[in-house]
C-alpha cells in the first residue's frame, strides 16, 4: 500500500508572555485507495528532554489529553478543534513559563486486518514551532499623585492613579475612585467609567471627570471644587482574569495611602446682625426679626439668606429662604402656613432682611437663626459661595393658658325684692383684647338641681341668651370690660324667679393662621348663691 500521509505545519518561533493565548494548525491529508483511519496528536519538547503529550484524537475519535495538561484540558484552558477537512488547531489559554519548548504535531494512519485488527501503517510529524513564553512579575504596586492639598473654592484639582507592573497591556486591571471611604467612580478593562450618585451629575454637567490616561495612568479632574469636596480621596486597583468565557474574576486588590485635601472658601466681608422685638411674647403674639448684612465687596456679589428655628428638642427647621436671584421659598415645614400668609420675609433695603411670623404659637419658640451666604461669580460665569455668616437669638413663648383661672363675685348676695345686684366674673391673667375668651353665666334657680345657660359673651363679642329663662332678658344687662375679658351680669327688680346659684364659664381659644379655631382650655368658676328677700325680713 502506497505511503500517502503528509503532515504539515508552518515553522516558525513564537513569543508570548505568561498567561497570553496560543494557537497552532497542523494539516494531516492522505489518498489512500483502501479504508483507513488517522490519529493526531500534540507533543511539546524541550532540549534532549522526552517529548510530552499535550492532547491527542484517537483513531476512533476520542479526545484524550496529556496527563501533564489533563486539569488544564478539564478547566478549558487546552483545546484540539478541527478546522476544515485536513486542519487541526490546538489552542492553549493562560500560558504557563514551562509551557515554552517546540511544539509539533504527529499523525498515524491505520488499517485494519482481516482479523479486524489495527495497526500503524506509517506515522509522521510536522516541523515544529518553537515557543518563548516570558514570565510574568504579577507583583504591581499603586501610588496616587495630586498637585497640592490645600485649595480654594473653584479650583480646579487632579488626582493620578499610577499602576506600576510588568506587561500592564496584556493584563486586565479595574479601578475604583473613592471619596470619605464611599465609591464614587470605577472603570473596568473596557476602561468605561461608571459614576455613582452626585458624581454622576456632575460628570453629565461637565464638571468632573473620570478617564484613563494611558495603559498605567487613571485620571479623576475635578474642574470647579466645592466646600464640600473636602476629605479623603483614594483609588483602588484590582488584578483580573479573563476565563474562557469571557467572563472576568476578581484577583489581587491594591490602594495607596488617602490623600486628603481642604477646600477653602472664597474670602468674604460680610458680616451681620440680628434683631428681635421681643425675647419673651405671648402666644399668639407675632414674632418680628431684622438680619442686617454689611459687606465691602460691593455689586458683584450677591447674597442668599435662610431663616431657621433650631427648637427645644435641637431640630433644626428651614422656615424661609431667600434665593441669590431674588426668589423666596418657605420650609417644607412651613409651606402651608405661608401660603396663609402667616410667614412673612422680605427685603426692606439693600442689606436689611426681615421674618414676621405672625400668630406665634409654642411650636415657634426655639433659637432663630439668619443665615447668609456671600456668592461670587468665577472667571467661567459660575457662582461660588465666597462665605457664610450667621447670627441667632432666642425666643421664648409663654402659652396664653398658663394660669388661665376664672372667678364669680358679688357684693350682695342678699338682695331685698325689686332691689338690682350685680355678678362680676373675673378672669385671670390679664390678657390682651385680641385675646378670644368667652363667657357663659349659668343658673341653677332654688329649688332645683340642673344648671342651665342663662347668657353668653361669644369669643368674637357677641351675646347670645338662652331660652329657657326668656324673663330675665327683660331686667338683665351683661358687659365686658374694653380693657380685660371681666364680664358683669347685672339684673334689676329682683324677684323670687332670681334666687338660686350662679356660676360663670370661661373659654379660652385661638384663632389659627387657616381661620380655624382651637379651643385651649376651659374654667368654671365657684358658685354664687344670691337670696332674695321679700321686705320686712331677715
Amino acid at each position: 500500500i502506497p505511503d500517502s500521509l503528509r503532515v504539515t505545519a508552518v515553522p516558525q518561533t513564537l513569543h508570548r508572555v505568561e498567561r497570553d493565548s496560543l494557537e497552532l494548525k497542523c494539516e494531516v491529508s492522505k489518498s489512500t485507495a483502501q479504508h483507513s483511519h488517522v490519529s493526531i496528536a500534540w507533543y511539546r519538547q524541550r532540549g534532549s528532554e522526552a517529548p510530552v503529550e499535550i492532547i491527542s484524537l484517537s483513531r476512533d475519535f476520542v479526545l484524550r489529553a496529556g496527563a501533564t495538561y489533563a486539569q488544564r484540558h478539564a478547566t478549558g484552558d487546552v483545546r484540539l478543534d478541527k478546522v476544515g477537512e485536513t486542519t487541526s488547531k490546538l489552542t492553549i489559554y493562560n500560558l504557563h513559563p514551562s509551557d515554552q519548548g517546540e511544539f509539533y504535531c504527529e499523525a498515524a494512519e491505520w488499517i485494519q486486518d482481516p482479523d479486524e485488527s489495527w495497526y500503524a501503517m506509517t506515522r509522521k510529524r510536522s516541523q515544529g514551532t518553537i515557543v518563548n513564553v516570558q514570565a510574568t512579575d504579577k507583583e504591581f504596586s499603586v501610588r496616587l499623585e495630586t498637585e497640592k492639598r490645600m485649595y480654594i473654592v473653584g479650583e480646579p484639582v487632579e488626582f493620578r492613579c499610577i499602576l506600576e507592573a510588568q506587561n500592564i497591556p496584556d493584563r486586565y486591571f479595574s479601578i475604583s475612585w473613592a471619596f470619605n471611604s464611599s465609591l464614587i467612580a470605577s472603570l473596568g478593562p473596557n476602561a468605561v467609567p461608571v459614576l455613582n450618585n452626585e458624581f454622576a451629575q456632575r460628570e453629565a454637567l461637565g464638571q468632573l471627570k473620570v478617564a484613563k490616561e494611558s495603559d498605567n495612568v487613571f485620571v479623576l479632574k475635578i474642574y470647579r471644587l466645592r466646600l464640600e469636596d473636602s476629605g479623603k480621596y483614594n483609588c483602588r486597583v484590582t488584578e483580573r482574569e479573563k476565563t474562557v468565557t469571557g467572563d472576568f474574576i476578581d484577583k489581587e486588590s491594591k490602594r495607596p495611602k488617602n490623600i486628603p485635601i481642604t477646600v477653602l472658601p472664597l474670602k468674604t466681608s460680610i458680616s451681620l446682625e440680628i434683631i428681635n422685638n421681643a425675647s419673651n411674647v405671648l402666644e399668639g403674639e407675632s414674632l418680628r426679626f431684622g438680619c442686617n448684612v454689611r459687606s465691602s465687596v460691593g455689586p458683584q456679589s450677591r447674597l442668599s439668606i435662610t431663616w431657621q428655628l433650631v427648637d427645644k428638642q435641637n431640630r433644626r427647621s428651614e422656615i424661609v429662604r431667600l434665593d441669590r436671584d431674588g426668589t423666596l421659598q418657605p420650609g417644607p415645614l412651613y409651606a402651608e402656613r405661608s401660603s396663609y400668609g402667616g410667614i412673612q420675609m422680605e427685603q426692606v433695603r439693600p442689606g436689611s432682611f426681615t421674618l414676621e411670623i405672625f400668630n406665634s404659637v409654642r411650636a415657634d419658640e426655639g433659637h432663630y437663626e439668619c443665615r447668609v451666604a456671600e456668592w461670587m461669580r468665577t472667571l467661567d460665569g459660575e457662582w461660588q459661595i465666597a462665605g457664610e455668616r450667621h447670627a441667632g437669638t432666642a425666643v421664648t413663648i409663654t402659652a396664653l393658658e398658663a394660669g388661665f383661672a376664672v372667678t364669680a363675685i358679688s357684693r350682695t348676695p342678699g338682695v331685698t325684692y325689686n332691689e338690682s345686684f350685680d355678678l362680676q366674673c373675673i378672669i385671670k391673667p390679664h390678657y390682651p383684647s385680641w385675646v378670644p375668651v368667652s363667657v357663659t353665666w349659668r343658673f341653677q334657680p332654688a329649688g332645683s338641681s340642673e344648671f342651665h345657660d342663662l347668657v353668653t359673651f361669644t369669643r368674637d363679642g357677641g351675646v347670645q341668651w338662652g331660652d329657657r329663662y326668656l324673663g330675665f332678658r327683660t331686667r338683665t344687662a351683661i358687659e365686658k370690660a374694653e380693657s380685660s375679658n371681666n364680664v358683669r351680669l347685672s339684673i334689676s327688680r329682683a324677684s323670687d324667679t332670681e334666687a338660686g346659684k350662679y356660676q360663670c364659664v370661661a373659654e379660652l381659644w385661638r384663632k389659627n393662621y387657616n381661620s380655624s379655631w382651637t379651643r385651649l382650655a376651659d374654667r368654671t368658676s365657684n358658685l354664687l348663691e344670691i337670696r332674695v328677700l321679700r321686705p320686712g325680713k331677715c
